[in-house]
């Protein structure tokens, strides 16, 4: 297997720093890009394995966008987020620019460098962190051409999320289990997946990372 180069792409000079020296221990080598315009051409130049992006980027494009771009190009490079922002519309916007994990930026160091090795090799790591009750609204951050999610099916997205079930949602809402039933159906056509069991294994943690706690 080729040498595993990675791209640390984050606006912050000290946690691209951070993450590069985290890195360097597991990884061949690393490269730095403060923008999606220096992202872009770096992943031309160097092709890393991995590029590890934060959603929220300076330049032309977001970094939803880069991650968009970059997963278009044959031989994609595998794409981990690397986000601080864990709500239902990051989600949503990570899994629709087709990132291979998500990682919120409360985990820790040795678990984000295992994750980038493990994304590498295939898997998909999905961690976001504590902030399970976090509501904001998914259909300001959604990516044109997505089907427009309404603010209900936000709120049960985000409990899907957390792996809740129907009954625990429909509690959690106080909404009839065939209203929630149906809002949880829309909400994952929308997101181009048949139901729980294919969303949580196309963008869920293989390697028994839990998806955030409940409570």
């Amino acid at each position: 297997m080729q040498a595993l180069g990675v791209l640390v792409v984050d606006r912050h000079p000290v946690i691209r720093y951070a993450l590069s020296s985290l890195l360097d221990t597991r990884v061949a080598w690393t490269a730095e890009a403060a923008t999606s315009d220096e992202a872009w051409n770096a992943v031309r130049q160097c092709w890393p394995g991995v590029v590890v992006l934060e959603l929220e980027l300076e330049g032309t494009t977001s970094g939803a966008d880069l991650c968009q771009r970059v997963k278009a190009m044959e031989n994609a490079p595998r794409v981990v987020v690397f986000t601080g922002d864990a709500s239902p519309g990051a989600v949503v916007t990570a899994i629709s620019a087709g990132a291979d994990s998500f990682l919120h930026k409360s985990v820790g160091s040795a678990e984000l460098a295992d994750a980038v090795v493990r994304t590498h090799l295939g898997q998909r790591m999905w961690i976001l962190g504590k902030s399970e009750r976090d509501h904001i609204d998914v259909r300001s951050v959604t990516p044109d051409g997505l089907p427009a999610i309404t603010r209900r099916e936000e709120q049960v997205l985000s409990l899907v999320l957390r792996r809740y079930t129907n009954e625990e949602i429909a509690g959690e809402l106080s909404l009839a289990p065939q209203t929630i039933k149906n809002q949880v159906s829309s909400a994952l056509r929308k997101l181009g997946v048949s139901g729980r069991r294919e969303l949580f294994r196309k963008y869920s943690s293989q390697a028994g990372v839990t998806t955030g706690a409940r409570g």
